[in-house]
C-alpha cells in the first residue's frame, strides 16, 4: 500500500511539473508567438493570397541556404520537360556539402535529378539542373534573379543555385515566403515537396536510390505537405514549411534558428497559431464561372471554359478584412486546336484593389483543327468585332 501511496504522489508530481509545458504550447497557439521564437526571423502567410499573418523581422537579411533551390526547381519546372537528360559534369560532381553524390558522367532524367535535389537538398544536383539549363552557373543564376525580382523578391540576391555560404547570396523571410508562394501554385512542385522519400534512378550507371526527404515536419505534423529545410553554420536552421487544414494553406518561413532542429518546432507553432487565425469564406463555386468561347477553325464551334478550382476568400481574425473582388480575362475566342485542360484565360483575385491571386482558366472539352459552319461564322464575326473596336 505504502508502495501504491508513492507510486501516485510521484505521477501527481509529474503531472505538475508537465502542466506548464504543455500550457506554453497551447499559449503559442493562440497569442503570437513572437516571445517563445527561436528563429531571428520569421514570417507566417496565408498561401493563395500572401496576407501576412505574422512576421518577425520578416525583412532582416539572412543567408538562406538550401531554400534556394526552391528557386532552381521551380525554373527547372518552368524551363524543361521531365524527360531531358542531363549529363553531369565534374563542376557539378566535385560541389560540396549535402550531396546526391553524383559523378562526373552520371546521365540522369531531369524529374529524377529534381527530385532528387529537392529530398537530399543535392548541392550538386542544383548546379547540374542549371548546367543543364544555361550552359553555366552564373548565366543560371541571372534567370534565379530575373525571376525574383518579377515575384516581388526584391531583397534577394543568388550567386549560386544551392544556397552555399556567400556574403553575396542573400534574401530575407518575407522574400522566402513570396518565392515559396509562387513556387507553391505549380502542381509539380507541390507533389515534389510533399514527398516523404523516393526512389531515385540514374540512367548511367544504371542504378537506383532510395532518398528520405530533410523536411522532418512531413512525418510529424499531420498538416504538413511542404516546402524546404536549409542549414549552414553561417544561415543556421532554415525552413520554408507548409501545411493546409479545411481548405487554408499557409507557408512559414523561418530563418537562423541556432539549433537545426528549432527550426521544426517554430515553424509548427507559427503553423498552429495561423490556423487558429484563419478562414475560408464562400466565394465563387468555379461551375460559377463557366463561359463559352468561340473556337475559329474548330471541329466544335463553341467551348465551355472554367477556373480550375473554386474561389473562396480567406478571412483572418484580428485585422481589417477588406473587400474581396474578381476580375475575369477570357478571350472572346480562341484559334483549334484546343486541348481538355488547355489554359486558356485567368481569374483574377483582388483584396483591397490589389492583385493578390490568379487562378487559371481551362478548356472543359477539346475541339480539334475542322470545319463546322458556326465556327466559320463566329471567326467572321469576331474579326469584325475586331476591326470595330480596334
Amino acid at each position: 500500500m505504502r508502495f501504491f501511496r508513492y507510486l501516485s504522489f510521484t505521477i501527481l508530481l509529474f503531472c505538475l511539473y508537465i502542466v506548464p509545458v504543455s500550457a506554453q504550447s497551447v499559449f503559442n497557439i493562440n497569442t503570437p508567438p513572437e516571445y517563445g521564437l527561436t528563429a531571428k526571423s520569421a514570417i507566417l502567410i496565408e498561401a493563395s493570397t500572401g496576407r501576412v499573418i505574422f512576421e518577425k523581422n520578416a525583412d532582416a537579411r539572412e543567408y538562406p541556404a538550401s531554400m534556394t533551390k526552391m528557386m532552381t526547381t521551380i525554373l527547372s519546372l518552368e524551363m524543361t520537360r521531365p524527360d531531358d537528360i542531363v549529363h553531369i559534369s565534374n563542376e557539378a560532381a566535385a560541389v560540396d556539402g549535402s550531396s546526391l553524390y553524383l559523378e562526373k558522367g552520371d546521365i540522369m532524367r531531369m524529374d529524377e535529378l529534381r527530385q532528387g535535389m529537392m529530398l537530399v537538398s543535392g548541392n550538386d544536383a542544383a548546379v547540374a539542373i542549371a548546367d543543364a539549363i544555361s550552359g553555366n552557373v552564373p548565366a543560371f543564376v541571372a534567370l534565379m534573379n530575373k525571376k525574383a525580382q518579377e515575384i516581388g523578391a526584391v531583397n534577394t540576391h543568388f550567386v549560386n543555385p544551392n544556397g552555399l555560404p556567400n556574403p553575396q547570396h542573400y534574401s530575407t523571410a518575407r522574400d522566402i515566403a513570396k518565392i515559396a508562394a509562387y513556387c507553391y501554385r505549380n502542381k509539380d512542385f507541390r507533389q515534389i515537396v510533399n514527398t516523404k522519400e523516393k526512389a531515385i534512378h540514374w540512367i548511367s550507371p544504371n542504378k537506383t536510390v532510395t532518398f528520405d526527404n530533410t523536411n522532418h515536419l512531413l512525418w510529424t505534423y499531420s498538416y504538413a505537405n511542404g516546402i524546404k529545410t536549409g542549414y549552414t553554420d553561417d544561415a543556421g536552421g532554415c525552413l520554408a514549411a507548409s501545411a493546409t487544414v479545411n481548405g487554408v494553406t499557409l507557408i512559414a518561413v523561418v530563418m537562423h534558428t541556432e539549433d537545426a532542429a528549432d527550426r521544426f518546432t517554430a515553424a509548427r507553432e507559427l503553423l498552429d497559431y495561423g490556423f487558429k487565425k484563419v478562414s475560408l469564406k464562400d466565394g465563387y463555386r468555379k461551375t460559377d464561372l463557366m463561359h463559352t468561347v468561340h473556337v475559329h477553325d474548330g471541329k466544335n464551334a463553341t467551348i465551355n471554359v472554367t477556373p480550375i478550382e473554386d474561389i473562396n476568400y480567406p478571412i483572418i481574425s484580428g485585422q481589417d478584412n477588406k473587400e474581396y473582388s474578381i476580375k475575369m480575362n477570357i478571350p472572346r475566342y480562341v484559334d483549334a486546336p484546343i486541348k481538355t485542360g488547355d489554359k486558356v484565360g485567368t481569374v483574377d483575385l483582388f483584396y483591397d484593389n490589389k492583385k493578390v491571386a490568379e487562378i487559371p482558366v481551362v478548356a472543359d472539352s477539346p475541339s480539334p483543327k475542322g470545319f463546322n459552319i458556326k465556327s466559320l461564322c463566329y471567326n467572321i464575326f469576331d474579326h469584325i468585332s475586331d476591326l470595330w473596336t480596334a
